[in-house]
């Protein structure tokens, strides 16, 4: 399973930043805190950790230089950077280094930015963009800037091109378009967009180097979400690229209110039954492959006779956030009632699976919620069903048998239906 990696060389820092992205991410971390231990946890590690986001000290004992930023990106992995030097210099050799961002150490705030960006950079890994411009050297670099990110993007170095590449990849949820194009302009091919994908689905940001308010204004009249002017800084694009892409997903969860639980924010169970007939159509033509899990709150009932209702509350929105937070997309993960919840799993089968869900039950059994004061630390038990078995009704009651088999024979486990 994929972690966060953390380069800290004070252990306070560190275990704080630790726990808030175990607690609240429910991802695992690595800690390093020097440059030495670094370079071991990457390249000599007999278990072989990787690491899709970097969290990283400026200035370490063993090299004070930055020389770890360096180190990590040619790795290939992206890095975020905190410091307490924010001095303008310092931050403009930060950023020449591709950085994903830098955070400055001021305040508890900073830790919550912090954990905002390595969300994220996850959730990046799963969304589509588009850059148009005719030029290669604009687009190469607008491409780079979205790597860095981790985004998945696309290109067209002209509107009619655009169109077409959109036509082929309906899932893409950012365009990024010049305004000055041979052809079809950027305004002209935000009108066309908008014909078939909506502002609150698919958000354009309009660029030029030649931008004044009149021309923002036409992007905005006819479908643009924003405007940009050249030169920007990296900075700024990536805030106004997260801003849209925030939005829409802010849309798109008061859309799925009807669908959703409204304690935990999981699907509910009339969604998850509609979801899983689709998703087990799709397995019986053999398009792909899916996992059924089912996952239970181990003796739920005590901590609701210990705490009240009101900490067994906050137990279960702790749990659904892990759950959220390790499956998206085409996944569907849905509280079936009381404490027992559901995943479909889509692309996943086999050992993998056992793998991700077993790395999630360990995970919620290190984790904590939080009601108040109080800290109550749970363990789940998980049933998984990775054959057709004919129906969901059926796969469902394989995954359930197996998560009754965890139960009986010691909780906090994971078993396959057999």
């Amino acid at each position: 399973m994929e972690k966060v990696l953390i380069v800290e060389d004070s252990k306070v820092f560190a275990r704080i930043l630790i726990r808030k992205i175990e607690d609240e991410l429910f991802f695992d971390t690595c800690w390093a805190s020097n440059f030495e231990e670094a370079r071991y946890l990457i390249e000599e590690n007999p278990d072989g950790h990787n690491y899709f986001v970097a969290l990283l000290d400026l200035h370490l004992p063993d090299a004070a230089d930055g020389r770890i930023v360096d180190y990590v990106i040619a790795k290939g992995i992206p890095s975020i950077v905190f410091t307490g030097d924010v001095q303008s210099e310092v931050r403009d050799r930060i950023w020449s280094k591709k950085v994903v961002d830098y955070v400055a150490k001021e305040s508890p705030d900073s830790l919550d930015y912090l954990c905002s960006l390595v969300r994220r950079i996850s959730l990046n890994k799963f969304i589509d963009v588009l850059v148009v411009d005719d030029s290669a050297t604009v687009r190469r670099h607008l491409m780079r800037l979205l790597e860095a990110h981790e985004f998945i993007v696309h290109e067209a170095d002209s509107g009619e091109r655009a169109l077409e590449v959109l036509s082929r990849h309906p899932e893409i949820r950012v365009v990024i378009t010049d305004y000055f194009m041979p052809g079809m302009d950027g305004v002209e091919l935000t009108r066309h967009i908008r014909r078939d994908h909506r502002k609150d689905a698919l958000a354009v940001i309009g660029i030029s180097a030649y931008g004044n308010t009149i021309l923002s204004a036409r992007f905005i009249k006819n479908g643009a979400n924003d405007f940009l002017n050249k030169p920007f800084s990296s900075e700024e694009f990536y805030c106004r690229v997260t801003q849209n892409l925030e939005m829409l997903e802010y849309i798109q969860k008061l859309r799925e209110t009807a669908i959703r639980d409204p304690l935990t924010g999981l699907y509910n169970r009339r969604h998850f039954f509609d979801a899983a007939k689709a998703l087990h159509s799709s397995l019986s033509r053999g398009d792909d492959s899916l996992t059924l899990a089912m996952i239970d709150i181990d003796h739920f009932k005590k901590v609701n006779d210990t705490y009240g209702h009101g900490v067994g509350d906050e137990v279960l929105k702790h749990v659904a956030h892990g759950l959220s937070n390790r499956f998206r997309g085409h996944d569907v993960a849905a509280r079936l009632g009381g404490e027992e919840f559901c995943i479909l799993a889509r692309g996943l089968a086999g050992e993998p699976a056992m793998a991700v869900f077993d790395d999630l039950r360990n995970s919620i059994a290190r984790s904590k919620a939080k009601a108040g004061k109080i800290l109550v630390g749970v363990t789940v038990s998980i049933g998984i069903c990775d054959k057709p078995m004919g129906s969901v009704d059926a796969m469902l009651a394989a995954a359930d048998a197996a998560l009754y088999k965890a139960k009986r024979s010691g909780r906090n486990r994971v078993l396959w239906a057999e």
